[in-house]
């Protein structure tokens, strides 16, 4: 999956090495910034520990849900085909597609136009209304409504018939490894989006059906939406937590807006270029804002510290520009933790902030792979702290009283 900041390939090597090593020692393994949900995949389909995925975005929910959350292989599911069977169906008789088809065999920036124009006219079919002819070619999109329209009750096959949707629309998007806008009909990018349009929405939906049926987690873990440090606040001693924060000075909501989207059910409206839902409706964390990225990124490690667990801590060995950093992170740790560094080979994404010179594309630098273990002189202050709300800590709280109990 086309995704910023992805961990697939380096769990391939050094990295997913040093995840396990770290994780059949802990009780729980607990991702604190889960993403697309890579790594706590890897880990529950390795480990006999249970998984705790967490992220500020539903779509990210549901990705780590499909594999954490289950204990069995729903690869000869008959709900599933039947489902599948049921959508391609409704589709083939649904009297729009005629209404959506481009007549024009080689497509244009005035074919672009027209489809755009065709899918807005749409009545009930949100994802066709607002990215037809934007990301998707107005079938696809339309192929994804009719998909999403009756999805299976139970929970377990719902979720992976979500997920297989949520994956095949990232495959399929017109858009340059992220939904922050689509591509524009210019001389330039028509063949990128002729290429995207002609993908089939229902076969790239069972392919990925038939890459997650079969994958399970050895333990039932959990995934949920919440902010990284009200789930720090109810951690333990036996947790360990994962971290991979965002690099970016701009929200990861604005990149994935779509697969939000998808995730929720649609979005009321949507506007600009971007066909992107109203900026209160799209989630914020003070991790992307380079003024609060050095302070949040403290106050979480407190937390983790005042909780006792251990940490792992990836990200790129340079400058981000969100001002964080391997060496910065490396510096708030060292007074309060042992501290042990590795440096993996990797490749980042640099779209949508500027690192240095870059800005867009990728490049290829080193990625610190950052392992906290507590010091000892805070163990009795995390025995003695009282229990987390069900809400988590407050996290100005929780830094004050650490902060306190350090100085004295």
């Amino acid at each position: 999956m086309k995704y910023m900041g992805g961990k697939s390939a380096l769990l391939r090597g050094s990295l997913g090495d040093l995840v396990l090593e770290e994780a059949e020692g802990a009780d729980r393994f607990v991702d604190l910034f889960s993403g697309a949900g890579s790594v706590g995949h890897f880990v529950a389909e390795r480990a006999a520990r249970p998984v705790l995925s967490a992220d500020l975005q539903t779509y990210s929910k549901v990705l780590s849900a499909v594999i954490v959350e289950r204990v069995r292989s729903l690869e000869q599911s008959l709900v599933i085909s039947s489902w599948l069977a049921a959508a391609r169906k409704q589709y083939d008789d649904d009297a729009v597609v005629a209404r959506l088809r481009i007549e024009e065999t080689v497509l244009s920036a005035h074919s672009v136009r027209v489809a755009r124009q065709r899918a807005s006219e749409v009545e009930g079919r949100r994802l066709t209304r607002h990215y037809g002819g934007h990301y998707f070619a107005p079938l696809q999109a339309l192929a994804f409504d009719h998909m999403l329209s009756g999805m299976p009750e139970d929970l377990e096959i719902r979720t992976l018939a979500l997920a297989a949707v949520i994956r095949a629309a990232s495959a399929c998007a017109a858009a340059p490894g992220h939904t922050a806008q689509p591509f524009q009909p210019t001389g330039t990018l028509l063949p990128y989006i002729r290429a995207a349009w002609k993908r089939d929405a229902f076969g790239e939906v069972q392919r990925q059906l038939d890459a997650l049926a079969p994958r399970h987690a050895r333990v039932r873990g959990h995934a949920r939406v919440s902010d990284a440090e009200a789930v720090a606040g109810t951690l333990s001693e036996g947790d360990l937590a994962f971290c991979d924060p965002p690099y970016s000075s701009v929200q990861y909501s604005r990149f994935y807006h779509v697969l939000e989207g998808i995730a929720r059910g649609g979005w009321d409206t949507v506007s600009g270029a971007g066909r992107a839902p109203a900026r209160g409706d799209r989630a914020s964390s003070d991790f992307s804002r380079r003024t609060a990225a050095v302070q949040s990124l403290t106050g979480l490690l407190q937390v983790l510290r005042l909780r006792g667990c251990q940490v792992m801590i990836t990200f790129p060995d340079g400058n981000s520009s969100n001002g964080l950093s391997a060496a910065k992170i490396v510096e708030l740790a060292k007074a309060q933790w042992h501290v042990t560094s590795t440096l993996v080979d990797s490749t980042h994404s640099t779209l949508g902030g500027r690192s240095e010179d870059a800005r867009g594309g990728r490049r290829k630098l080193k990625e610190a792979v950052i392992v906290l273990r507590p010091k000892q002189g805070m163990i009795a202050v995390a025995m003695n702290t009282p229990p987390a709300t069900k809400d988590g800590l407050n996290a100005g709280s929780t830094a004050s009283r650490l902060s306190e109990a350090a100085a004295s």
